[in-house]
């Protein structure tokens, strides 16, 4: 009983001086039962149903689907574990994630002069 006390607790917006503010994580817990995309730090990505999340951040996704850069599926993964250290970013809003071409990224990024060391002379 004292423990599913203290789950609902940490749930409950806080207030500070009339200003009501909520942990990442809590926030984050709010969105369980929804739909979730994930990125690693290593580069892949992930869309599922949050299931569970951990003061770790540690996730247990459901109807999990790996996709590519481009939002084009590579596996459907069904229920998986994701260990929080891994995580790079979590949107709670995977319908405003955009993907774009590859060469559309290269153009958008601002091109870097390289310096030959002959030309510091």
């Amino acid at each position: 009983m004292l423990l599913q006390a203290h789950a609902v607790m940490t749930t409950q917006p806080k207030t500070m001086k009339g200003i009501r503010y909520m942990q990442p994580l809590d926030y984050l817990k709010n969105y369980t039962g929804k739909n979730v995309f994930v990125k690693l730090k290593d580069g892949t990505e992930y869309s599922g149903k949050l299931r569970l999340t951990d003061n770790a951040m540690n996730l247990v996704m459901d109807e999990t689907k790996m996709v590519t850069e481009l939002n084009k599926l590579v596996a459907q993964l069904g229920t998986v574990f994701i260990r929080g250290s891994n995580l790079l970013f979590v949107s709670i809003e995977p319908e405003k994630v955009t993907f774009f071409e590859q060469n559309q990224q290269q153009q958008t990024q601002p091109q870097e002069e390289s310096k030959d060391l002959n030309d510091e002379e």
